[in-house]
């Protein structure tokens, strides 16, 4: 019997809203487990208000439970890119055999960065602020895609990519078939209507 995916996301104060709630929306349609990894409370707030709540607090995720870990951007990336706890569960993931998927957007490729898990030869994208692209493109090769995927990384480029960011983490994960069937249902892609 397959065992369903797992899949943990990480919640700091001032997470960009539609880069968390548009992946943990996709990813469950395609019937995955997501677990929500809040970093400092049950409670947390995004960058406009809205407040989540926790499934865990993120110091009881265990890594090896996981098959993909996905931090959303927005001023919370500043904050995980300085917290030793995130650091560590991206780098055993990332050093985990076989590797696990570890999925970051907006902002949040400098926490990759800061992790250590990215590498010159890796394509990465990122949201396009002095910054963020500075950190990025210190380790990686920073690219001006929307999304790019390259063997366990996918990366987002910013609020509005969102959907296509939580279709390629879903794609990477359980595959092109089940995801294209969902654009579809979702609406992402049309699909031919009867006369």
């Amino acid at each position: 019997m397959k065992t369903q995916k797992r899949v943990l996301i990480i919640m700091a104060e001032g997470f960009e809203e539609i880069e968390l709630t548009a992946p943990v929306d996709i990813l469950r349609r395609l019937g995955l487990s997501v677990t929500l990894g809040g970093v400092d409370g049950a409670i947390v707030r995004g960058a406009h208000g809205l407040r989540l709540h926790a499934d865990i607090l993120l110091e009881q995720a265990d890594p090896d439970t996981y098959d993909a870990v996905i931090v959303p951007g927005g001023p919370a990336a500043w904050t995980l890119a300085k917290n030793t706890r995130v650091l560590q569960l991206l780098r055993t993931m990332h050093d985990a055999h076989p590797r696990k998927l570890i999925a970051a957007i907006c902002a949040a490729p400098m926490v990759l960065a800061a992790a250590g898990v990215l590498s010159q030869k890796q394509e990465v994208t990122c949201y396009p602020a002095a910054e963020v692209m500075r950190a990025v493109s210190a380790v990686a090769t920073l690219v001006h895609e929307r999304v790019v995927c390259v063997e366990n990384l996918v990366t987002g480029m910013g609020p509005a990519c969102a959907l296509d960011f939580g279709f390629a983490v879903g794609e990477a994960l359980v595959g092109e078939e089940a995801v294209t069937q969902l654009r579809r249902d979702m609406c992402a892609i049309p699909s031919d209507l009867a006369s």
